[in-house]
């Protein structure tokens, strides 16, 4: 993208839950899609013909790699997107404690660095007013590793926390999904529901394959009340999950503009 070209960012407002003061409303933005570094080296081959995409995407791997060794090593990472520094989870008991991996775990912090604060001070930023009543998917936690939204367990428990995500509805398309961040991938339908309300799920997960990303979606007639809406709506969660192989919380391929605001559109089942 052109340095001059204005960068427009979509807002729908979302009820407060925190305050009970009415008219009062969270923004949040529309995510339209996640890239990773082969849509990044497409998007320089754009602007920079003369350099070879898969050179680029190269390139750009192995900065990934040697940034991820320095972070390990104890040191602070700094780039354009932001500051990255290695962080220690977990409380130590006595001086002489040592390090337990199943007392404490290792994790990262992170600081927008000053060239992407400069670009979100110059978004045309545009709100589209209340977003349209359907389910929102807020997080996932993974009942066997505690992780939230980011590590999910292939086959294990989990809690999906929202609102107006209650499965309901007679069309075929509605369900829970998780769909590998793949071309032409075949949407995996969770198909055990332990606990079905409006503001959350527990579900088991279906088998996935280990070292692989998957998006989450879900598809209801839910309305918020106990007439069913007439056509199924959809919420695709924006953060890829994975499991501990894949380091969930990554990227995917770009996406058309969401159906539903604040994530992408899901996937059609019966595609």
């Amino acid at each position: 993208m052109a340095t001059n070209e204005k960068i427009t960012l979509n807002v729908d407002l979302y009820d407060n839950i925190m305050t009970e003061q009415k008219g009062d409303y969270t923004g949040r933005a529309r995510i339209t899609g996640s890239l990773h570094n082969k849509e990044i080296a497409a998007r320089i081959i754009k602007e920079r013909t003369e350099y070879r995409q898969e050179t680029i995407e190269n390139i750009l791997d192995l900065a990934d790699q040697k940034k991820v060794e320095a972070i390990a090593e104890g040191k602070s990472v700094v780039d354009g997107v932001g500051q990255y520094i290695v962080t220690v989870r977990g409380s130590f008991l006595g001086e002489n404690a040592q390090f337990d991996a199943t007392k404490h775990s290792l994790g990262v912090s992170y600081t927008p660095g000053q060239l992407l604060r400069d670009q979100l001070k110059a978004v045309k930023v545009i709100c589209n007013g209340l977003a349209q009543t359907g389910p929102v998917i807020n997080s996932i936690t993974d009942s066997v590793t505690k992780s939230i939204s980011q590590v999910i367990t292939s086959g294990g428990p989990a809690v999906i926390s929202g609102s107006n995500i209650k499965i309901l509805g007679d069309d075929p398309s509605v369900g829970i999904y998780l769909t590998k961040d793949e071309e032409g991938a075949v949407p995996l339908k969770v198909s055990v529901i332990v606990h079905n309300a409006p503001s959350q799920l527990t579900i088991m997960l279906p088998a996935i394959e280990a070292g692989k990303l998957y998006a989450l979606s879900v598809t209801t007639q839910y309305s918020g009340s106990n007439k069913a809406l007439k056509t199924p709506r959809s919420y695709r969660f924006p953060i890829l999950l994975g499991d501990e192989n894949a380091g969930g919380g990554g990227g995917g391929g770009e996406a058309p503009d969401p159906e539903i605001p604040g994530g992408g559109e899901a996937p059609d089942p019966a595609a």
